[in-house]
């Protein structure tokens, strides 16, 4: 130690003396927070941070190929995949219901006439390459977030688009090449996400596939970012790709993968095998099988075999597996990878032993509110740009008419519309019921809402009670009564 470290040393152990502080214990600092301790129990804990792309930059390409088998080869990754589809998409996709107003009133017949064009769209020109419809589009998209963090749309406008000027092409997020990551005259490329100066996107760089279906690096391409839909979950500021949502999970999921692997070619060579033969103790030589000592592949194994390693001395095999706590663990390590990926046990594995009432309802409508809020998240990023451009390209087009007429007011006044999302039914109907009726009853809800909450769009739902109720009328079928008030015979007057 230097004169210099040893005068400094001196300095500072006197202010830490002469200077009591709160923190300190004869002299010496203690931990503030425990996440700073590195000390040997905690070695190898981080401590240094760096930027999300930093990180996505090393890792991005081996996280979505390790999701990618996860979804293809596990069956809880596919499991985890078919259930944010059933449950953000749902079975007939995000509806819309046109609001335009006339007034203070809806326009019913623009918005009729909105909704059936759209219907049309999404049903046989939405896709650029004519090969599938948008609720399947919908699905597709929620898959991609799901596995590979993220969604990517090419949008294509003009004749070439289709009969409303407008359609779709799903790209990859794989041929979004991760290298492109350099400083450009006025901004920079982080991820294959070009920003200005200002940090806008502008442009995204992609890279080809080659014919055999692997991605190449030649021959790549750029698109303007006016003409891509970008969708991910931002998790950190100035995120420029999306993570896999089962990254948190993959690691733990591997080795309960080969664990399994493990136990069920331990159980299955035990009951293959009934017994093998050793040399018994004190004798020399080896008479037996000539592959009975170099470790048996599983496919050597046939029920009811006994295996000669020796010299006719038998010994009966009793394997422990599959192992009394191996149910538990398995419980225990999925209930951890549920954890990872945002949704219950029960949804994730399809056990359902042991759960009762009050657990499962509170399990469903949590991961009732995680579904709302990736329903919500994914209208914002991809149902309503589409929605919005898709009218402006029909509306200049004069697609959408009125009988003959197209729409004639200013295009702003048609944009207003709900995005309907999949509901799903009461967990306790009675309870749940009874708990809408006493809101409506204190103004606390409208009919509308609880209809919304249903999945139901109420304008539909009005208009065809009302069509019900003049049907039952013309063919003197009595009105049904409320549960509060008595069933009369009479009809009521014209």
């Amino acid at each position: 130690m230097g004169l210099f470290d040893r005068f400094s040393r001196k300095t500072v152990t006197a202010r830490r003396i002469h200077s009591p502080n709160p923190h300190t214990h004869m002299g010496v600092r203690s931990a503030g927070f425990f996440s700073k301790d590195v000390g040997r129990l905690l070695s190898g804990w981080e401590t240094d941070s760096s930027s999300i792309d930093y990180y996505l930059q090393a890792e991005l390409t081996e996280l979505r190929a390790r999701s990618r088998k996860m979804v293809r080869s596990n069956p809880y990754g596919k499991r985890f995949i078919a259930t944010i589809k059933s449950n953000v998409v749902g079975p007939v996709g995000i509806g819309i219901q046109a609001q335009s107003l006339m007034g203070m009133n809806l326009d019913t017949s623009a918005n009729d006439a909105i909704e059936a064009a759209f219907k049309d769209w999404a049903q046989n020109h939405c896709d650029y390459r004519g090969r599938t419809n948008f609720v399947d589009m919908q699905n597709l998209a929620i898959s991609c977030a799901g596995q590979d963090g993220e969604f990517l749309f090419r949008k294509h406008h003009g004749k070439s688009a289709g009969a409303y000027g407008y359609s779709l092409e799903c790209i990859d997020p794989e041929l979004l090449d991760t290298r492109k990551n350099t400083p450009t005259r006025n901004g920079q490329i982080r991820l294959g996400v070009e920003y200005d100066a200002s940090g806008r996107i502008i442009q995204y760089h992609f890279r080809s596939r080659n014919a055999d279906g692997t991605y190449g690096h030649q021959n790549g391409y750029i698109i303007s970012a006016k003409n891509i839909i970008h969708g991910f979950i931002a998790e950190w500021p100035d995120q420029s790709r999306g993570a896999p949502w089962m990254h948190s999970s993959l690691e733990r999921s591997k080795h309960l993968e080969k664990y399994e692997e493990a136990a069920i070619v331990k159980a299955r060579s035990t009951a293959a095998t009934m017994a093998v033969m050793r040399t018994p103790a004190g004798e020399q030589g080896y008479e037996g099988e000539e592959d009975g000592g170099d470790g048996i592949t599983l496919d050597a194994f046939e029920a009811g075999t006994i295996k000669d390693i020796g010299n006719r001395e038998i010994t009966n095999l009793d394997s422990s597996y599959p192992h009394q706590m191996y149910a538990a663990f398995v419980k225990s390590q999925l209930q951890g990878i549920a954890s990872g990926l945002g949704i219950s046990y029960h949804s994730l594995s399809n056990d359902l032993e042991g759960v009762n009432y009050s657990s499962i309802r509170s399990g469903v409508l949590e991961d009732r509110e995680v579904y709302k809020g990736l329903q919500s998240w994914f209208i914002r990023s991809f149902m309503r740009p589409v929605y919005e451009e898709w009218l402006s390209y029909a509306y200049m087009s004069g697609a959408i008419k009125i009988n003959t007429r197209p729409l004639a007011r200013p295009i702003q006044q048609y944009m207003p519309a709900h995005f309907q999302a999949r509901r799903w039914a009461w967990v306790d109907p009675l309870k749940d019921g009874n708990a809408n009726k006493l809101a409506i009853d204190y103004r606390l809800k409208s009919h509308s809402q609880v209809m919304r909450e249903q999945g139901d769009d109420p304008d539909s739902v009005w208009r065809e009670i009302a069509r019900d109720q003049d049907m039952m009328k013309q063919l003197g079928i009595a009105p049904i009564a409320s549960p509060d008030q008595p069933e009369t015979e009479e009809l009521p007057d014209d």
